[in-house]
Formats: structure tokens, C-alpha cells, sequence
């Protein structure tokens, strides 16, 4: 998952938003978001999440730092790590990875 996807001088940032306890938070939120210049936002108080169109040069961190200034919380989501096929579990032999039997293995218990 991207945290900013860059067009023509426009960037989307998804911040992860904490602390909202109804629909009338993520409205505060939206409202001091879109104060910042340049700035649309939009908070979905069931995701915990908003999303912001800002130029090109905003810096994540003030969009972080508004939120905060509202009384709430704001990151930036993680990135997954890419991982290859899980290394543990079953393979269609039904042995898991470690080699085990599937009898044995104990995620199969």
C-alpha cells in the first residue's frame, strides 16, 4: 500500500487517524485539515482513516501535526513488508515447511 501517489502537482496522503469516538470528530478533523492551504481531506470515522489531496510540497508531518493540534492522532500507515510464500503451514504434500507431518506440526494440532 502506497502512503502518497504523486500526479501533476497534486499528492494523496492516507493518514491513519486515532481517538475519534464519533462522527462529529472526524468532522473536526476534515475541518482543520481542509484549513491547511491547497488542502481537501477527507475522514472516515469507520476506517480510521483520511484522506488528504495537498501540492506536491506538503510535508506529511504538518498534515500529522494539524491532526494532533485537533486532539487526535495521525500517522502515516506502514508499508507491508513483501514477503515470499509463508513458511510455515501446510504445502499440498501436506507436510508443512519445517518438514514436519501435518500430524505433527503444531499449528495443526
Amino acid at each position: 500500500m502506497s502512503t502518497a501517489v504523486r500526479t501533476v502537482g497534486v499528492t494523496d496522503i492516507e493518514l491513519a487517524i486515532g481517538g475519534m469516538t464519533c462522527a462529529s470528530c472526524a468532522n473536526r478533523i476534515e475541518r482543520r485539515l481542509n484549513k491547511l492551504d491547497g488542502v481537501t481531506a477527507t475522514v472516515n470515522y469507520a476506517t480510521e482513516k483520511a484522506r488528504v489531496h495537498a501540492p506536491a510540497g506538503v510535508d506529511p508531518a504538518a498534515l500529522v501535526a494539524a491532526v494532533e493540534a485537533a486532539g487526535y492522532t495521525a500517522e502515516l500507515p506502514r508499508r507491508r513488508a513483501r514477503t515470499s510464500r509463508t513458511t510455515s503451514g501446510p504445502t499440498p504434500t501436506g507436510r508443512c515447511a519445517s518438514g514436519s507431518s501435518r500430524a505433527r506440526c503444531c499449528r495443526h494440532r
